[in-house]
């Protein structure tokens, strides 16, 4: 367990109470949602107490001093990353391709994912 985690949740419980306070002062939000505000930062709390004296207990990690810190390999990263980037833009550029001229993207991905029923002005030529 690393200490710096331990104050990032205690932390993070701070900052969730500064944000309860904050709505509630604007007057965004009601006291009705006050028990879940409060739950889950006693929870960041108290969780970041716990790993503190947990990490207090376990022992130190021993750190050889003639240990050699393995190079990553930067040409499969490099590699990897521009696949990653060319698989993105041929999406994009499929994604234009395939989406009709006449519909918004919004429109595509509700007629793709069949959430709506998309009407259009085509009329379709009956096959012979």
């Amino acid at each position: 367990m690393n200490a710096k985690l331990s104050r990032q949740m205690t932390m993070l419980g701070l900052g969730v109470l500064a944000f309860y306070a904050g709505i509630l002062g604007t007057g965004l939000a009601s006291l009705e949602i006050l028990p879940q505000f409060a739950i889950s930062a006693v929870i960041f709390l108290c969780s970041g107490k716990i790993m503190r004296q947990m990490a207090a207990k376990l022992p130190a990690k021993e750190h050889p001093e003639n240990e050699e810190v393995e190079e990553p390999n930067w040409e499969l990263r490099n590699l990897v990353l521009n696949w990653m980037a060319a698989a993105a833009v041929v999406s994009i550029v499929a994604l234009f391709l395939v989406k009709p001229a006449s519909m918004t993207f919004n429109e595509f991905s509700r007629f793709l994912l069949k959430m709506d029923v998309v009407m259009t002005d085509y009329e379709m030529p009956i096959a012979p």
